[in-house]
Order: structure tokens, then sequence, then C-alpha cells
């Protein structure tokens, strides 16, 4: 059985996931929640989701359900007389897109087509055939898609490259190098799934992991096979969220916090007025917390053909090292970076005196899909990204690529919608709320 840990110390207090069968330490996941915008307890959900879409009806007619308000005699008279004109239609979620990825491979004279794209395409979109593209997945993750110029990663950019080397003939597996990640677990879950949308291409997909925790493993679990050097190390003791009040210090120095808030769910004010946790942020903390821990336990256990409660045992011993870990069929093998790239010649048949071709994140990312034969459909979803902090207007000292900006938002929805044909598209457009690191 699990125990929540809830220490409130006068600045700070933290919520564990864990056991207290293990002696774990304090080398857990942290994620400060304090300005949490939440109005009422609200897990996170990271597993994919359907939407149940409704269409408006054919004359473009708002659909209400009328249960509480009686309709007039001229709206009847009204319904009776359109017929068929004012009838609404109502679509069962059957006929919707379900939004898992589903590969078909190029063949017959489009397979031909792509071939010829890539005797055309630019010098830097030219890759080796047989290559492996390699990408380390290492510290902070951006929402917004990076020039060339931009280091760090980009999730967009990450994302589409692992749709466009499951359709490049080109490329023969993914190499991911996973290290320290520093990111929410939105992104963690979107990197994750589109690793399982490669798979389904056919190809190989293998995880080096130097360094390991939950986030790190929960990535490399989706992988057909994971490999650690002998001094990898590895720190799956559990969850824990942290919250810090400095109440007591500002009443140290004779200040009083004047904070307006609405709600007992609203937690944004709680770190300068209460010197602990409130009840409602603990459960609000704890039905999040408790969320992450489930989805991981089930997302991990189903992925190494383990039952739940194995899977959560094992962690709650304390894992740290990792011979233990091989045993247990968490890992495939304990080898260096080297030993990989020996096993992946003699897997592709490259004599051993040659080079591994291979590709890497940033030149793999200007390759166009248009180049591997990926065409756009003819409905078109517009994505707005939106990530960090929400204010009314633009400060002047503000960063001009930091948080979101009311106004500015709202002027793009605007000019997206104006621009998009109504009639022609099923969803209109779609807005990509990612959580703030």
């Amino acid at each position: 059985m699990s125990k929540l840990l809830l220490p409130t110390p006068p600045l700070t207090t933290s919520i564990h996931r864990c056991n207290t069968s293990s002696s774990a330490s304090a080398l857990q996941f942290q994620c400060r929640f304090s300005l949490s915008p939440l109005s009422r307890p609200h897990p996170l959900t990271l597993t994919p989701f359907r939407a149940h879409v409704r269409r408006r009806d054919l004359s473009l007619r708002r659909a209400f359900d009328s249960s509480s308000d009686p309709k007039s005699e001229e709206q009847e008279k009204e319904e009776k007389e359109g017929g068929v004109d004012n009838q609404s239609v109502r679509i069962g979620d059957e006929d919707y897109p379900s939004g898992e990825f589903e590969f078909e491979p190029i063949t017959g004279w489009r397979s031909f087509l792509v071939k010829l794209k890539m005797l055309a395409a630019f010098p830097w979109e030219r890759v080796r055939k047989g290559s492996v593209l390699t990408m380390k997945l290492r510290g902070q993750i951006s929402d917004q898609v990076k020039s060339r110029f931009s280091p760090g990663l980009s999730l967009p950019q990450l994302c589409e490259n692992f749709l466009k080397a499951a359709y490049d003939p080109r490329i023969s597996g993914i190499y991911l190098h996973i290290d320290s990640l520093n990111c929410g677990w939105g992104k963690v879950e979107e990197i994750r799934r589109h690793i399982l949308d490669f798979k389904k291409s056919g190809k190989f997909v293998v995880a080096y992991v130097p360094l390991c925790q939950e986030k790190e493993y929960y990535l490399a679990c989706a992988c057909e096979e994971i490999y650690a050097p002998p001094s990898a190390y590895f720190s799956l003791f559990g969850l824990t969220v942290q919250a810090s009040f400095v109440r007591g210090i500002l009443d140290n120095i004779g200040i009083e916090p004047q904070v307006e808030r609405i709600g007992k769910y609203k937690s944004a004010g709680d770190q300068l007025a209460r010197r602990t946790i409130s009840e409602e942020n603990c459960e609000m903390l704890t039905a999040l917390l408790d969320n992450i821990y489930t989805n991981w336990l089930d997302k991990v256990s189903s992925a190494k053909g383990k039952r739940r409660e194995d899977v959560e045992k094992f962690i709650n011993e304390g894992v740290y090292q990792v011979d233990k870990l091989k045993e247990e069929g968490l890992i495939s093998n304990i080898i260096y970076d080297d030993e990989i790239i020996a096993m992946l010649k003699e897997r592709l048949g490259v004599k051993s005196d040659k080079d591994l071709p291979m590709v890497d994140y940033r030149k793999y990312s200007r390759v166009r899909k248009w180049t591997v034969g990926i065409s756009g459909g003819k409905e078109l979803v517009a994505i707005i990204r939106a990530s960090g902090s929400i204010s009314r207007v633009e400060s002047q000292l503000s960063v001009s690529s930091s948080g979101v900006i009311a106004e500015k938002f709202i002027e793009k929805i605007r000019t997206v919608r104006g621009k998009l044909d109504f009639t022609s598209y099923k969803f209109p457009f779609q807005i990509s709320m990612q959580e703030a690191d």
C-alpha cells in the first residue's frame, strides 16, 4: 500500500507519492504548483482522449437542451414548417477521426514519386540510405519551433521528426539518448505517444539512459530496447510535488500581504498569505499526483508485460542499482554507447571498419515533410500554441517570447478565424495550451 507523506515545515510543504517501507531519499521528481489556476479538484489526465463533438444544425443555429425552457408556439410552428432544413444533425463518435496514428506504407507510384523528390531535394535534406536518426533528449524542451541557429529542443520539431522518420525510406531506425529532462509531464506524454506511433512503421527504436528518473524511464519504456552503462544513475523512488510559503518571512520584516481570491481552490496567493498548505490545495495536488503516478504505473507495467502490483512493489523498494533493473527485465542490457553503435552496425549489415550512417536531430529537422511524401489532407486544423503565465496587457519590461499576452492572443484567434473557411473545414481551429515548466 502506498502512503501519502505531507510534511509541513515553516517554509516548504511537500506531497510525496511513494511507499514508507523504503529508505527513499529526497531525490524525487519535484514540480512547483504554488501558482495553480484550478478552481476545483481536477485530476490531470495524461492519456489521449476523444472529444465528443456535436455538429451544428444545417441552418447554423445553435442546439440547446430545452428541458428547462419551454418552447414558444412560434418556435414550434417554425420547426414544423422548416422540415428537414431545421432538423438538428447528430453525428456519432464513429464518424469522427479517433486521433490514433495509422501508418500506411508508401507504395506504387507514390514510392516512385518520393524517390524523385529525394533526388531533387536540397543538399541539406539529403540523407544516406540506411541511416539511423539520433536524438538527444536532454534539458528543457520548448513549445515553439526553433530556428536552426537556436540551441535546445523543440517539441513540434521532435514530433515531426518521428513522423518523417516513420515514412522516410532512408531511415532504418531511431537511437534515442535520454538524459535528465527538465519539462512537464504533458510534453513527456506527447513525445512518448510519437515514439509509439513511430514503432508502427516496423522500424527499430533504441534508448540509451545514462541517467534515469521517472520521466526518463517513462519515455525509455516506450522503446523496444533500453540500454544503460554500468555507471548509470537510476533513482526511481516515486513522485513528489512541492509548494513554498513565505508568510513567516514577510511577518518578520513587517510586511502584510493583501491577497484577493475567489474560490477555495484558488491557491495562487497562498504562497504569500499562508504559512502552510491549505486542505483544498492539498486535495488538489494529491489528485494531480495520484493521477500521474497511477498513469506511470499502468504504462510501465503494460510496456514491460508485468503486473502493476509487481512494478509498484519494485519501485517502493527503491531502485538505484543497474544490475537489479536488468534482473527484473526493466532494461535490456548494461553496455556502453560505443557497444550500442557496434550492435547497430551488425544489425544493419555495416562493416566494422565503416562508420554507422547517422543523421542528428538538428539536420533532420530541416528535411521537409513534402520530401518524404507526407502531404496534408483536405481538412486542416489550425493550431495556436501558447505556454507560460497569462497577462492582460504587455508590460514594457516583458520579453516578446515570454508568457501569453491576452490582447495578442485574442488578435491571433481573430486572425486565424478570418483566414479559415468555416464551410470547408470540419474543425475550425484548435488551441493547444501547454503547461508552464
